[in-house]
């Protein structure tokens, strides 16, 4: 029975294990396995032989199959937190949405709004804003008090005169001796501080006839102005204007774009100011060109300032190329 039932299976092995092998790839171990078993039923060696050749025709092992390749699962993306800037000292309710205006502003927006800054001066130092006092009415409708701007540049051209450069700083020259690429004599840092300083208490003294008094003032800093190649010469611009304005206890701060910044102050120049005896930060406001407000918001929590160390209040941005510029409160 046992020899009967061997050739039987050896029969059965060797009609189906050719289709067997080729429809499922038999591994090394089941061949072995299959070549084993003939052998434990008695087969003889010429029919194990012809077996074993079926399925394993090299006389190398085949290499293994490689092991599935299991990714490890991937790690979730951080979770990005942002802080709010400080906003301890500023006149402006956060969210709100306000507008600025300036000597070519010819059409107010709608009420209601959050806040206007009204710019005193009209594009550049010492040169005044005609519109400032009715502009200033229409900025009192906010649910926030009006703030102001004013334009600021190093010392060229018909403004830069010993009457504006001489004081409040004793300076051996407020001259280089030098002329810059348009002709201009350059100034020294001393008489670049000193015109910042005379720059700043002309437009407060202007503001001041115009009824326009406010706590917060914002230098605004941009390249279509004339600006010194010496960063020094500029950072003393900006610092003697800041310094006048805080001695009538008002709080600074620049707007600008942060490039522009970049090259004209330099990204290591930090204002300083002082209210009240007390060391205060310089605050930054500066544009994201057209967006909506959701992004200008964003932008609150999302852009450092281009001042080391200082808080973003304001976000200027458009809601088209033809809108009023619109700002949102930090």
């Amino acid at each position: 029975m046992k020899i009967a039932l061997a050739r039987f299976l050896i029969i059965a092995m060797l009609v189906g294990i050719p289709a067997a092998a080729s429809a499922a790839g038999l591994s090394v171990a089941q061949a072995s396995a299959i070549v084993g078993l003939l052998r434990a039923f008695g087969a003889e060696e010429s029919i194990v032989s012809a077996v074993s050749n079926i399925l394993m025709p090299s006389s190398a092992d085949p290499a293994p199959d490689p092991a599935p390749v299991v990714s490890a699962p991937a790690d979730p993306p951080p979770i990005v937190t942002y802080t709010r800037p400080s906003t301890v000292g500023s006149p402006y309710v956060s969210s709100n949405i306000g507008y600025d205006l300036s000597f070519g502003t010819t059409a107010y927006p709608q009420l209601p709004f959050g806040f206007g800054v009204v710019g005193v001066t009209r594009g550049k130092a010492f040169v005044h804003n005609p519109r400032a006092a009715s502009e200033y009415s229409w900025a009192r409708f906010g649910s926030s008090a009006p703030t102001v701007y004013m334009n600021l540049n190093a010392p060229y051209g018909s403004t830069a005169t010993s009457a504006t450069m001489s004081t409040p700083k004793a300076c051996g020259m407020i001259f280089t001796g030098a002329t810059s690429s348009d002709g201009y004599p350059e100034p020294t840092v001393c008489g670049a501080y000193n015109y910042g300083y005379n720059a700043a208490k002309d437009a407060y003294v202007y503001a001041s006839g115009q009824g326009v008094l406010r706590t917060l003032w914002w230098l605004d800093i941009e390249e279509a102005n004339s600006w010194s190649t010496d960063i020094a010469v500029n950072d003393a611009t900006i610092q003697g204007a800041m310094d006048y304005l805080n001695t009538k206890n008002l709080r600074v701060g620049i707007y600008s774009v942060p490039y522009m910044w970049k090259n004209i102050a330099g990204s290591g120049f930090t204002p300083v100011q002082t209210l009240g005896g007390k060391a205060a930060t310089t605050p930054t406001w500066f544009p994201i060109g057209i967006s909506n407000q959701v992004n200008a918001l964003n932008s609150c929590l999302t852009h450092a300032s281009f001042i080391l160390g200082s808080p973003v209040w304001v976000i200027q941005y458009e809601a088209d190329s033809t809108a009023v510029d619109q700002n949102i409160a930090c």
